[in-house]
């Protein structure tokens, strides 16, 4: 009896001796992740731009929570078929997220050089763990972002609305030329307006009448 006494002592002991402060919570850091990773890539053109270099802000958010400090996170390029633009053509800064924010900026320098005139580099990236962050799920951790200094056509959806259906550098570079519009995303359209960007649109056409009537021999074609 003496000895069942005794164990049980000890058992109540033992349990007795583990408080609250002996247990150390489990907190997972927040995940980060590309944001848009449905689109192939990120481009960027170097025309217009008389510097060397363009530092590319490609946009992440978190899964987790808010902090109340600056948070930073790293990422690393992938050397696989994707990416065939030389270590010396870019420099990967790093990532952060503001205080009290959901999503942050990884900062890329992409840098310009004669080559960029005639041809396209890309380069695919990859978020990684830091002190702050582990990085997100296989489909939303890498992302591609290319670079030239030829002319990069942007998403076609609302400006064949108003210029032209068939896509081309000619007809992107004379709705430049005409209108000053270089981008019209949905977004964008909406601030526009329909007034407006109808008015563009006219710009746009009768440039191109009266040059094709002045021009017979030599019509504006894509």
């Amino acid at each position: 009896m003496n000895k069942i006494f005794f164990i049980a002592m000890v058992l109540i002991i033992s349990a007795t001796s583990c408080t609250k402060k002996d247990i150390t919570p489990f907190i997972a850091l927040p995940a980060i992740n590309f944001i848009d990773t449905n689109q192939v890539a990120y481009e960027y053109s170097f025309l217009g731009n008389p510097n060397p270099d363009f530092v590319y802000q490609l946009p992440v958010r978190i899964v987790g929570n808010v902090s109340d400090k600056d948070r930073t996170f790293n990422a690393v390029a992938v050397k696989d078929s994707a990416t065939n633009a030389p270590d010396e053509l870019y420099e990967i800064i790093g990532g952060y997220v503001k205080a009290g924010q959901f999503r942050g900026f990884l900062q890329v320098k992409l840098k310009n050089a004669p080559q960029l005139a005639s041809s396209k580099v890309s380069l695919r990236l990859k978020l990684t763990s830091s002190n702050d962050f582990i990085a997100g799920t296989n489909e939303n951790n890498t992302f591609i972002i290319r670079w030239t200094g030829q002319v990069v056509l942007p998403s076609w959806s609302i400006f064949k609305l108003y210029f032209t259906t068939a896509a081309s550098t000619n007809a992107y570079n004379l709705i430049v030329y005409t209108t000053g519009l270089k981008t019209l995303s949905a977004s964008e359209h909406a601030r526009l307006g329909v007034p407006a960007a109808q008015s563009l649109a006219t710009a746009f056409g009768d440039y191109v009448k009266q040059w094709n009537l002045d021009h017979p021999n030599n019509i504006l074609m894509h």
